[in-house]
């Protein structure tokens, strides 16, 4: 009798997880139905009655394109319109920021936040806690040769998500994506408002040939949703640039060695700059935290820099400053 009821009820758990993920495999074919219509709002919707489905890739591929189609995001105006744009990868910054998904006007912009939920949704895929550094290498060990997939949506994203960072808080020119010169939200020139030591490091940098633009040791006004008062950071605004710029690194670092095109050519060198900046930098400051450069995890990165936001400025002043004049 007990072997019966244990068959039973066996039978009956398969039964619910097969009608369950029925259930799941018809909401993804109706959420791209919806968005072959173009009805982002609907796709969400859908979707996410199911509940979230972090080992679903089909699931969490079709999401992250709804919340991107929210966004104002389309792949193909990535290749045909905004790749296009990105002509000096020692000015990656200032390209970026004149991509068609770079309208940021404020924290609140819809293009901001449902990129960022796209984003978000590829790079904890597989349900990875927020406090841990997603990379790609680990996306690959979990989901196989659909790891890849997840990682150049990631990258794409990555890229829209960085120019919308860099139109906003670098207050870019809509046109050329020039720093400073935007304007419209703010008058800042530069990304943070930058101590002292920080300052020096920025003059050295200038005097050494490496621009930073608008932004030097005499022009150090900080965009106001950066800066917390005089010498200090924002600093979950902050460690969203940091991340956002990490992950872009990390995922075009997975994507550039199977791309067989030559779209991403001006891309290839990005990390071997990226690591020279570093070098750069403890030149400067032995003791500066290098974790900073590996840190993909907001939460991670505020944990780990509260109260360092020389360390901070030094990562702005290094990276944000000299890619985007």
């Amino acid at each position: 009798m007990y072997k019966l009821f244990s068959l039973i009820t066996l039978l009956l758990l398969l039964f619910s997880c097969g009608k369950k993920e029925e259930k799941v495999d018809n909401a993804i074919l109706r959420a791209n139905l919806a968005l072959t219509n173009g009805d982002c709002a609907s796709a969400i919707s859908i979707l996410e009655l199911e509940g979230d489905q972090p080992d679903n890739v089909s699931y969490i591929k079709v999401l992250a394109s709804a919340y991107a189609c929210k966004a104002g995001y389309k792949t193909t105006t990535l290749f045909s319109t905004d790749i296009p744009k990105v002509s000096d990868p020692d000015e990656l910054l200032s390209n970026l920021s004149t991509f068609s998904t770079s309208t940021m006007d404020s924290l609140e912009s819809t293009s901001y936040v449902f990129l960022q939920r796209a984003l978000d949704k590829l790079l904890y895929a597989g349900g990875i806690s927020s406090t841990t550094n997603p990379t790609s290498d680990d996306r690959s060990a979990y989901f196989g040769t659909q790891g890849m997939d997840i990682n150049t949506f990631a990258f794409y994203l990555s890229l829209a998500q960085l120019g919308n960072f860099s139109f906003y808080f670098g207050n870019a020119t809509a046109v050329t994506g020039v720093k400073g010169g935007g304007g419209v939200t703010s008058t800042n020139l530069c990304y943070l408002d930058y101590n002292a030591t920080v300052n020096s490091f920025i003059s050295n940098l200038n005097g050494s040939g490496v621009s930073t633009g608008s932004c030097d040791n005499t022009q150090n006004e900080g965009h106001p949703d950066l800066v917390d008062a005089v010498d200090t950071v924002n600093i979950e605004n902050a460690c969203r640039g940091i991340t956002l710029f990490n992950n872009f690194v990390d995922t075009l670092d997975a994507f550039i060695g199977t791309f067989t095109g030559d779209d991403f050519s001006d891309f290839a060198n990005i990390s071997t700059a990226v690591d020279a900046l570093e070098l750069v930098i403890l030149t400067d400051k032995p003791t500066f935290d290098t974790r900073i450069f590996d840190t993909t995890s907001e939460d991670r990165c505020v944990n780990l820099f509260t109260g360092n936001d020389e360390d901070i400025m030094y990562f702005y002043a290094a990276v944000f400053e000299t890619l985007h004049r």
